[in-house]
């Protein structure tokens, strides 16, 4: 396979365990597969059909991920890929899985929803899509769910949650507790 017929093939890279990952252009934005991957290996059937107008034989397949899993392993970068969840230059980064590849970019001055994050995403099987956030929303159906007895408790709840959103730790551990049935009148309980 002539690899000239993949213009949207954008980057190469491996990760520190040597596993090839390709960013390619899809639609204008990136996504991140692995090399060996049953989607990047239908892209490339795709991107050669549309190229040629005939179908790639699985050799051809074969030979042309061979040279392009060596390319990223010997010839580009060593690159983290990052699970729901990514820190860059003091922001935050939490993947909405969807599938336009959108990110939600969260700094202290407030958040956005951006297209193109500066961090790569893995998306294994059954990662699930986030909604995307609304402006203007309340915690107040959060408080009533947890039915916690102080403000400082939401608040160190609320704290802790923003804290699972790091990509590396120190983590800070939420210890419940409470008396056998007192989750009885709990929303969940009866949904």
């Amino acid at each position: 396979m002539d690899l000239s017929l993949l213009p949207t093939c954008a980057e190469l890279f491996h990760t520190s365990v040597g596993t090839a990952f390709a960013d390619i252009l899809i639609d204008g934005h990136r996504e991140t597969w692995p090399i060996r991957s049953r989607r990047f290996k239908g892209f490339l059937r795709r991107s050669y059909y549309k190229a040629t107008g005939t179908a790639a034989s699985a050799l051809v397949i074969k030979m042309a991920l061979d040279q392009l899993e060596a390319r990223a392993q010997f010839d580009a970068p060593e690159r983290s890929v990052n699970l729901r969840v990514a820190e860059h230059q003091g922001r935050l980064y939490l993947d909405l899985a969807n599938a336009h590849w959108q990110t939600v970019e969260i700094a202290s001055g407030g958040w956005r929803v951006i297209d193109k994050p500066p961090v790569p995403f893995g998306r294994p099987p059954g990662l699930l899509p986030l909604p995307l956030p609304k402006r203007g929303g309340s915690l107040d159906p959060l408080r009533h769910l947890l039915n916690l007895p102080s403000e400082e408790d939401l608040v160190l709840v609320i704290a802790w949650l923003l804290a699972a959103l790091r990509a590396q730790g120190p983590y800070p551990l939420l210890v419940i507790s409470g008396e056998a049935g007192l989750g009885q009148d709990c929303p969940l309980q009866n949904a």
